[in-house]
């Protein structure tokens, strides 16, 4: 069976190898299914030229994935391949179709099957049933139409092992050309993902999707895999998408340990939270090559962080920022405006915080709904969000369309712009960033995020 996974068309904020379907066209493809990939964010075909590769490789099945600010290019997508190809079988996946599968079943007729969550096993099982002409109705995690009802098998198991699976299939994609698009110091860089599942609790965040319980590939295989990227694709830095890579301290510890005695020459960077670090551990993280960490640290006021149940204090923010300068790692803060309850002048207190703590990269988005989360359920009550997903604000843009808080949308977008000029346009910044600049690579990484900058800014 031919199989054809799709990144769909639509507005991103950042672009890098799509790791989802890399890992389930690696499942599948360890059980003898021909797979490919097309991802609009690098390729930008037009329908016919999609057209023509479906009939060309005899694709049997396509997988379309779904992220909630591209659900309606996805959906136009599905429409135009059914209308070409009646007989063809349309799979959806992804965050959306996770969270939403009734209304992608409802609202776009030319989806077949929507499976939710992880769907590395899903995805197999259903192929295998298909070509085998086995029923589906017990698969589990799986959304259809059967006799004009909708069938929502529920997704109840997550994958304990992760060490279970293939890897990632990498050889689908151009990864240099991804690389060219990256936020990274060195080329050729990459993406990793070394765990899923966070137990804390925020009120911005899709639990249904990953877990609460954290599930980690193990050090060993964790670092083979960056030999591998080194010696297959002479990846010089690599991005870990975990949500929290030092959730396990001993583990990131391990990991840290094992570059440095197989002495592999890599940069890397990583997101994790401002109460899982400590000194020791990133110092050797920095010996390890890490040389840039996010911390979410989302506002400069208490009480809003108790109203995002982030967990985390002001003190503790301040006293990861400070241990982290002392191993000599830089920093990229996240802060979120727009919160339900928050006022305008704790949106300035955020916008002062994020300069007091002197870090070298901020980022600065507007609060969203998305669905599964519990901002999700308080914007609902307060009838702020309506369905009309297209209006959906992720990362770096300025163009909020919905405000969850009592402050009109406008004004928040004239608050982020504020917020990236005040922070990045002091002279002791300025200064600051060239006296730090090294190598003609430092200077490049710079070029590309000033880009970005004037992007935000104006």
């Amino acid at each position: 069976m031919n199989i054809l996974l799709v990144n769909p068309p639509g507005t991103v904020s950042f672009i890098s190898p799509p790791l989802g379907l890399l890992s389930i066209a690696g499942s599948l493809n360890a059980h003898n299914t021909k797979v490919f990939i097309k991802d609009y964010n690098i390729e930008k075909l037009d329908y016919q030229e999609l057209f023509d590769f479906i009939r060309k490789e005899e694709i049997n099945v396509v997988g379309i994935s779904i992220v909630t600010p591209k659900v309606y290019t996805s959906m136009s997508l599905a429409n135009a391949i059914r209308i070409e190809f009646p007989e063809l079988t349309i799979i959806a996946g992804g965050p959306h179709a996770t969270l939403m599968p009734e209304q992608l079943l409802t609202e776009c007729p030319a989806i077949n099957f929507v499976i939710q969550g992880e769907g590395e096993y899903r995805a197999l099982e259903l192929i295998n049933s298909l070509e085998n002409k086995k029923p589906i109705d017990e698969i589990e995690g799986l959304a259809f139409i059967k006799e004009n009802k909708i069938i929502v098998n529920p997704a109840q198991k997550l994958i304990e092992d992760l060490n279970l699976l293939p890897a990632p299939a990498r050889n689908l994609v151009d990864l240099l050309k991804y690389s060219s698009f990256m936020k990274t110091s060195l080329y050729p860089g990459t993406t990793m993902m070394t765990s899923r599942g966070c137990p804390y609790h925020c009120i911005y965040c899709s639990k249904p999707i990953t877990g609460t319980k954290l599930r980690a590939i193990s050090p060993e295989n964790v670092v083979n895999e960056i030999e591998f990227l080194i010696k297959e694709y002479k990846i010089k830095e690599i991005i870990f998408y975990d949500d929290s890579f030092t959730l396990n301290k001993d583990r990131a510890m391990k990991i840290c340990d094992l570059i440095i005695q197989k002495n592999l020459k890599i940069k890397w960077q990583c997101e994790t939270r401002v109460n899982l670090v400590n000194i020791e551990l990133l110092k050797k993280m920095k010996q390890a090559g890490c040389y840039l960490i996010a911390y979410g640290i989302e506002s400069g006021s208490e009480r809003v962080l108790k109203i995002l149940k982030k967990g985390t204090t002001i003190d503790q923010i301040r006293s990861a920022i400070n241990i982290t300068k002392q191993a000599g790692i830089k920093i990229i803060g996240y802060f979120m405006l727009g919160i339900p309850g928050e006022t305008e002048d704790e949106i300035k207190q955020t916008v002062d915080f994020s300069k007091e703590l002197d870090i070298d990269f901020a980022q600065y988005s507007v609060a969203t709904a998305y669905p599964g989360t519990e901002l999700y359920e308080i914007a609902k009550s307060q009838n702020r969000i309506t369905n009309d997903w297209s209006k959906s604000f992720y990362a770096l843009g300025t163009g909020a369309l919905i405000s969850l808080s009592d402050i009109p949308a406008e004004k928040l977008s004239i608050y982020i712009r504020k917020a990236y000029k005040s922070f990045y346009f002091r002279l002791s910044y300025i200064l600051n960033r060239i006296k730090g600049i090294r190598t003609y690579d430092d200077i490049l990484y710079y070029v590309r995020g000033f880009k970005t900058l004037l992007k935000q800014s104006f």
